[in-house]
């Protein structure tokens, strides 16, 4: 399949793949890093994850009002 050339003879294929070879990089600052976790053990892991999946299911639950009503 061929793409439709533009004005300027450049496919929008092509232009999107110069847009996103050209675009920034953008790469964490190591000096704001956490590595609180490192020393954790499998229990204060797993009691965090927990914490993490609740707190999704919480906020579920206030975004869609019924979504926990049984589907006929």
């Amino acid at each position: 399949m061929t793409w439709p050339k533009n004005s300027s003879g450049e496919s929008r294929v092509e232009k999107l793949i110069r847009f996103f070879k050209n675009m920034p990089a953008k790469t964490p600052d190591a000096s704001e890093a956490d590595y609180t976790g490192w020393h954790q053990s499998e229990e204060e892991y797993q009691r965090q994850q927990q914490q993490w999946l609740n707190q999704v299911q919480e906020r579920k639950k206030h975004k869609r009002p019924g979504h926990d009503k049984k589907r006929k």
